[in-house]
């Protein structure tokens, strides 16, 4: 009969949705991988041959509806929007306080809540803690339990560290009682049980009849109903000589045991049942009377006096929980919550420890590179909750200004230690920091994302209209930016360290031929003796109108895909149809995220300073080329938001979003970052002149032209994926073994 009535209910529930969505709970409650945030999940689309087939609407705009229409509020909707429009922000965390999947929201649950247990506490899981935790706290508390009884005045609270000893060798299962002192005699012996989830009857319940029936009858009054939910505690507890002894010899060791096993739990995510388990302890268990705890096997209790009733205060059956990496703390996932350890840890050691006393500039380096990941997460979510509140143009000025902040703010600082040094090395890694964003958005997102998504999905397809709007101007952006390169190649002087006279005998001539034999030849802005003059009044000039063009081919880009021809690439009426959809309550306020992402950007300058100042130690101990490490270390750490979202993406069929935040961010690279640092050089100078190195202008100019002939088909599998990564390795390992000229050398 309830089966039958959960059945009905469920079909009641689904028969406004579309024909295309089903609901499944058990799907999502099996599969801890699960990326869908909703008990409602969209049901794959018919495919032919692994390709997916369009449903409905018009073909190739397909994503656009369907991400519309999985939205829970109007607020998801805009941002699914936002994601395929051009200049703005790929992002795919959620951005409301929605509900999520059951599975999810117990993760939220108070350990007092007690869930039905479906399978043996005895799993690999447990005895791993055992021999990880369990057996050293519970010595702990042994040892503490001796000390106690030897003081004679703590002794009573030997047999309270005893039963936690045992209780934290193996927790799994036990339910954790405080006792309460209820004032109203009337109230008869308590019985606890499971069921009851930890929760208070409200008033005017019924009392319990009988001893052995539990807490969900009978009538409470007002009094009791408060007694109940009173912790007990008798005021004379806190200057008791027993209290004073266990807070001044049992308690600080036992935080700190506790507070050790908190820190390794959480750090590991999946581990944080445990410390879960070890903050309730900290706040309340260690803190009663050694009479109120008792610890049983079941919910049930019973007690010895009529005034006496209990409440399950803890219960845990399981030390790793899976769905934890999908735990997060306003709105942020609890992976780059605990990274931000890294930025506390970059701050203290970077200003404090100047002279490397306590550790090396190569760890500082490390460190500070580390703890810019998480400040570009924080900064993208307030862009993205910003822009999904606001209206294009905000969200537009927006993603073009805050979008670019991580990576104009590294390279700004990386310039001003170049000039402070008066070394030519931090210019050349702001180069190969540029060229290598180029190449990882182009080859190593698109291409990851491919292969992700051809191997869940066998063979993807997208709009190859809208992701060639990015695409193209690419060829508009690389032409803007290495321009003033090939000028300098053609009118520029070739300059070289060292030539040596060079004579041959000639057979042929009956006679000799004198030339020249030259070596480290490069081609040089200035002339001869530091001659400005080409420079001064060919190259700058290009420069200057080249930053100007390219801006004003961004805005073009922008209206076009904003206003103009919205409809060709997005569908028509593309964003309307979230009207209907409930407003729902945003993560982060359009205030709250502004004020984030200004103290991401102040903490993002002093991490950077700090990665600045250490750098030379880190490539003096690594070895590795300065070429190799902009195009490596310095590319893709501002860019990992980008990598991870892409991925997720193409792991929901959507590669369309993995190819466009590729595309975006390099247009992004030379539309916005590029004239940027030109119009600061030409405020401040940096010597930050804009012509390449060969490497990094073929390289790129390759790149362009495979990623452009790789989105015609407007189809992907994890082939052509593999091919881009193919492509993209073989060029960095070419930067690896790429010869770095003195004078560009950090040494």
């Amino acid at each position: 009969m309830a089966d039958s009535e959960k059945k009905q209910s469920t079909s009641a529930g689904t028969s406004a949705l579309p024909s295309y969505w089903s609901t499944s709970q058990e799907e999502v409650q099996s599969d801890p991988f699960s990326s869908s945030c909703s008990d409602i999940t969209p049901r794959r689309r018919p495919t032919e041959n692994g390709i997916t087939k369009p449903m409905s609407k018009s073909a190739g705009n397909l994503e656009i509806y369907n991400s519309i229409d999985e939205a829970e509020n109007s607020i998801e909707a805009q941002k699914a929007i936002n994601n395929y429009l051009f200049g703005f922000k790929k992002w795919k965390t959620r951005l409301t306080l929605d509900d999520q999947p059951d599975a999810i929201q117990e993760l939220y649950d108070d350990d007092s809540k007690i869930k039905p247990v479906t399978v043996s506490t005895i799993r690999l899981s447990n005895l791993l803690y055992v021999l990880v935790f369990g057996w050293w706290i519970s010595l702990v508390y042994l040892i503490v339990g001796v000390l106690l009884m030897i003081t004679i005045v703590g002794r009573s609270y030997r047999p309270f560290c005893w039963k936690l000893a045992k209780y934290f060798l193996w927790p799994f299962g036990k339910f954790v009682h405080q006792i309460h002192i209820n004032n109203s005699p009337s109230m008869y012996l308590a019985v606890v049980k499971s069921h009851l989830n930890g929760a208070i009857p409200s008033e005017g319940a019924t009392p319990a009849a009988k001893e052995t029936t539990a807490l969900l009858t009978g009538t409470w009054s007002g009094s009791e109903h408060a007694a109940l939910k009173d912790v007990t505690v008798d005021k004379d507890y806190w200057t008791n000589p027993r209290t004073i002894v266990w807070l001044i010899l049992g308690c600080p060791l036992l935080l700190l045991v506790h507070g050790i096993t908190i820190f390794i739990s959480w750090i590991l995510v999946v581990t944080i049942p445990i410390a879960k388990v070890n903050v309730k302890t900290i706040q309340k268990i260690l803190f009663l009377p050694p009479e109120a705890v008792q610890i049983e096997d079941t919910g049930t209790i019973h007690l010895y006096s009529r005034i006496e009733h209990s409440e399950i205060i803890m219960y845990t059956q399981q030390s790793v929980n899976f769905y934890y990496y999908k735990y997060t703390i306003d709105g942020m996932n609890i992976v780059l919550v605990n990274l931000l350890l890294f930025v506390v840890i970059t701050l203290v050691l970077g200003y404090s420890d100047k002279e490397h006393e306590y550790t090396s500039g190569f760890v500082k380096c490390i460190l500070s590179l580390l703890a810019i990941v998480p400040l570009t997460y924080y900064i993208g979510m307030g862009i993205a909750c910003i822009a999904a509140q606001s209206i294009l143009a905000v969200g537009a000025i927006l993603n073009a200004t805050f979008g670019s902040l991580v990576e104009i703010i590294l390279y700004v600082l990386f310039l001003a230690n170049g000039l402070e040094n008066a070394s030519n090395c931090f210019v050349e890694l702001v180069k190969s920091a540029m060229a290598g964003t180029l190449l990882a958005t182009m080859m190593f997102i698109p291409g990851l994302s491919m292969v992700a998504g051809g191997l869940k999905y066998r063979t993807q397809s997208f709009n190859p209209q809208s992701a060639g709007v990015s695409a193209s101007l690419l060829f508009v952006s690389v032409a803007g930016i290495f321009a003033p390169t090939i000028f300098s190649k053609v009118y520029g002087t070739l300059q070289c360290k060292k030539c040596e006279d060079y004579t041959t005998n000639s057979t042929s001539t009956n006679g000799t031929h004198v030339g020249l034999q030259c070596s480290d030849c490069s081609h040089s802005l200035f002339g001869i003796n530091g001659d400005t003059k080409l420079y001064d009044s060919h190259i700058k000039p290009l420069v200057y109108a080249c930053a100007i063009m390219l801006p004003i081919s961004y805005i073009i880009g922008l209206v076009f895909t904003l206003k103009t021809h919205k409809e060709l690439l997005y569908g028509k009426d593309s964003g309307e149809e979230q009207s209907n959809a409930h407003r729902g309550q945003a993560q982060w306020s359009i205030l709250k995220s502004a004020v984030i992402m200004l103290i991401g950007a102040v903490l993002i300058s002093l991490c950077a300073d700090v990665a600045t100042e250490n750098i030379q130690p880190l490539l003096q101990v690594s070895g590795i080329s300065e070429y190799f490490i902009g195009v490596t270390l310095l590319a893709i750490v501002p860019d990992l938001p980008e990598v991870v979202n892409g991925v997720l993406f193409a792991l929901q069929n959507n590669v369309a979003l993995g190819l466009e935040i590729g595309s975006s961010a390099a247009v992004q690279v030379c539309l916005v970052q590029i004239p940027t640092l030109v119009l600061i050089d030409l405020i401040y100078p940096f010597g930050f002149y804009l012509v390449f190195n060969d490497i990094h202008f073929w390289a790129v100019i390759f790149s362009v032209i495979v990623m452009n002939y790789t989105i015609q088909d407007g189809k992907s599998n994890y082939f052509q994926g593999w091919i881009l990564l193919g492509i993209y390795f073989v060029i960095l390992a070419m930067y690896f073994f790429t010869p770095v000229p003195p004078d560009v050398r950090c040494s």
